[in-house]
């Protein structure tokens, strides 16, 4: 109470110029500390939404691809491993599903590959064929370069190793 009263005591005692002055500060200042208070929630908030908008279409892609695994089959019943080199069966891999590798190289058994595709499932027939050899899959790792509407073209890195 004496503090209220003391502000209105002094208050009375300034001009009316001076009175409309401190309000307007005084509301800046409060609207201020409410904005920034509010910027990081908004800010994580926002956030929040375009990671979910991302997770959302991953797994609607990561749907689609479902459909279609569940189509490949292990076709390599009855087939007998191929005779020659690692790198000739690679290759001749490559070329049967009409891949042209950007790199292809070999590093102590393992063997490293990159190519582009338009189709992300033609690097999962490749690999079932690469299986089918007995090459183990090390590492696979598919990125996207370019997805619109019409046109998706994607660069896939493997590395494998032979079993035997």
């Amino acid at each position: 109470m004496k503090l209220a009263k003391s502000l209105k005591d002094w208050s009375q005692g300034l001009s009316r110029r001076e009175t409309i002055i401190i309000t307007v500060a005084t509301s800046l200042i409060v609207i201020t500390s409410v904005m920034l208070s509010l910027e990081p929630i908004w800010r994580d908030h926002h956030q929040l939404k375009v990671s979910f908008a991302a997770r959302e279409e991953d797994l609607n892609w990561l749907n689609e691809q479902a459909k279609s695994v569940s189509k490949l089959g292990n076709d390599c019943a009855g087939r007998t491993i191929k005779n020659g080199s690692d790198r000739e069966i690679l290759n001749l891999i490559l070329r049967r599903n009409q891949l042209r590798p950007k790199v292809n190289k070999e590093d102590r058994g393992s063997y490293f590959l990159e190519f582009e595709v338009d189709d992300s499932n033609k690097v999962l027939k490749m690999i079932s064929h690469l299986a089918c050899e007995q090459f183990a899959l090390e590492t696979l790792l598919i990125d996207s370069l370019q997805n619109d509407e019409n046109f998706a073209r994607y660069v896939a890195k493997i590395e494998l190793s032979r079993v035997r």
